[in-house]
């Protein structure tokens, strides 16, 4: 009985790996078939559907086209830019040197005698021979007038500073009143050093600064 037993378990492992097998098998099939189906079937349905790309990709590389044609008109302006800078930073430059050399060549200076503020008929002719230069010159430019007065160190200095001031205020009002000068004026009476000679230190200075 125990030997039937054993012999009996035996062709029944048997059989049930088989059995198994043939369930794997069965199994394999069945998926290898409908993978094979499912193959066929997208490329039924993938032919079907194929669109044709001939116009899309004309289209593409007519795009491309126009793109390059841009990038070259953009590298064109950018070059036209770059050579425009160039000249407005030259023209930039010379209008620099101009205003430099208008505000050089507008210099007069007058002077008076000793303790006086009142100007003589030689100062009166610098003065209108300058104002007459200015006025060819300045039809661009708009300028201020600076006056700047000295003294020299000769009596009180209170006397000295109400002197360079009234020394200021006569350039200034024979340059408005008689000359009829209508700019701006800045007016200095700081004095911060002497010259050697007198005589150099009793003046004023006139010139002209570019707004």
């Amino acid at each position: 009985m125990k030997s039937l037993n054993i012999k009996t378990f035996g062709l029944l492992a048997i059989g049930s790996i088989a059995f198994t097998s043939c369930i794997n098998s069965q199994e394999a099939y069945e998926k290898a078939a409908l993978s094979g189906f499912v193959a066929s079937q997208t490329k039924d349905i993938v032919e079907k559907n194929k669109v044709d790309l001939t116009p899309v990709q004309k289209e593409i590389k007519s795009v491309d086209m126009k793109v390059e044609a841009l990038d070259a008109d953009n590298k064109k302006i950018a070059a036209t830019v770059s050579e425009l800078e160039k000249s407005m930073a030259t023209v930039a430059k010379l209008e620099k040197e101009s205003k430099s050399e208008f505000e050089r060549s507008n210099t007069a200076v007058v002077f008076f005698n000793s303790g006086s503020a009142t100007l003589s008929a030689s100062s009166m002719q610098e003065l209108y021979r300058w104002k007459s230069s200015l006025d060819q010159a300045s039809s661009s430019y708009k300028y201020v007038i600076n006056i700047n007065a000295s003294a020299d160190k000769s009596g009180p200095k209170y006397i000295n500073d109400r002197l360079r001031q009234r020394r200021a205020n006569a350039v200034k009002n024979f340059l408005t009143d008689v000359l009829g000068s209508s700019a701006e004026f800045k007016i200095n009476t700081d004095q911060t050093g002497h010259g050697k000679r007198y005589i150099l230190d009793r003046r004023a200075v006139v010139s002209v600064t570019v707004k």
